[in-house]
């Protein structure tokens, strides 16, 4: 029993790696500006104690002074600028006397922004049934890595709907989608929601950034129905996060957005492998901390795709 009993220490500290570029960016058919995103990777324990909770990511080095390129198969080429702390010029939708209204604003807004490592695009626009390109350089570095946006059906209707949301059989709000589901060609979805403030507009969510919660849900057509009637968006919190592991589900006080979007098989095997990362079965080694498969070629690590995208707005 004593010897059982007994404890040894162990340094935990791994070996610092070389670092690798990071490029994460989308397109799609919502409102832009169009976001890309170029930091530097770090080691597995190298982002220590997160203080910010907003920005997630503290540990994460940004890249600027990079020319960054977004272009089309119909000739349209986008040089992308540093990405602003005010934002352009647009609109912001509130809920009010019982409809959506809205107003021309400029927010100020510290996560999309150049000091940590975003470029905005200036005038290029999603199309569906498109492909697009991307082109970086970082002093003698040159990626690249191009994107095609496959088309989504369109949404029906969506609904907050009253179900279990956890296995202890807790009760809450989860967000529900209806659709037609083309029954003759493969097809992989991405499901999300957000606040009313963002309708229309495209935001970078799905970038993958460590987070306390997976802001996305994707799944592929191979058990789904040629109407899906009902589809529940879930948003899983990490087990190692410090508020636990389990499911979120949502009050009905507000609005919401859900968003349908429309995967390549390349971005749906890239997201579902980072939406892996948030199992937990109480072994820290399980499962094994990896990154996903991207598709930036010249050596860095990340994901640029492109995403048409059908939504509905879920009103109180």
């Amino acid at each position: 029993m004593m010897i059982t009993g007994c404890t040894k220490d162990f340094n935990l500290t791994l070996p610092d790696t070389m670092p690798h570029y990071v490029i994460e960016g989308r397109i799609s058919n919502l409102k832009g500006p169009y976001y890309v995103r170029i930091t530097k990777s770090t080691s597995l324990l190298g982002l220590g104690n997160q203080q910010d909770l907003n920005t997630r990511d503290s540990g994460l080095e940004a890249v600027t002074g990079a020319q960054v390129i977004v272009s089309d198969d119909m000739g349209l080429s986008d040089t992308l600028t540093p990405a602003v702390t005010k934002g352009p010029l647009r609109y912001f939708y509130i809920y009010k006397n019982g409809q959506i209204d809205s107003a021309q604003d400029q927010r100020y807004c510290d996560l999309f922004t150049s000091e940590r490592g975003y470029y905005q695009t200036t005038k290029i626009t999603g199309i569906p049934a498109h492909i697009y390109r991307l082109t970086v350089k970082i002093g003698d570095s040159v990626f690249h890595a191009s994107a095609y946006m496959p088309v989504v059906p369109t949404l029906d209707s969506a609904a907050l709907t009253e179900t279990v949301v956890d296995p202890a059989g807790t009760k809450g709000f989860l967000p529900y989608a209806w659709f037609q589901e083309p029954q003759h060609e493969k097809n992989y979805y991405l499901l999300q929601y957000n606040n009313i403030a963002d309708y229309r507009y495209d935001i970078p969510y799905g970038h993958a950034v460590v987070s306390e919660t997976s802001p996305y849900y994707v799944t592929d057509d191979k058990v789904l129905p040629p109407y899906v009637n009902g589809m529940a968006v879930r948003v899983t919190s990490s087990g190692h996060s410090q508020y636990g592991g389990g499911y979120y589900y949502l009050m009905v006080r507000e609005p919401l957005q859900l968003r349908l979007s429309s995967l390549t098989k390349e971005s749906y095997e890239y997201f579902l492998a980072l939406g892996r990362q948030f199992e937990d079965d109480g072994n820290i080694y399980k499962p094994v901390p990896a990154s996903a498969n991207g598709n930036i070629s010249g050596g860095a690590l990340g994901l640029f795709w492109a995403t048409h995208v059908s939504y509905k707005m879920i009103l109180p």
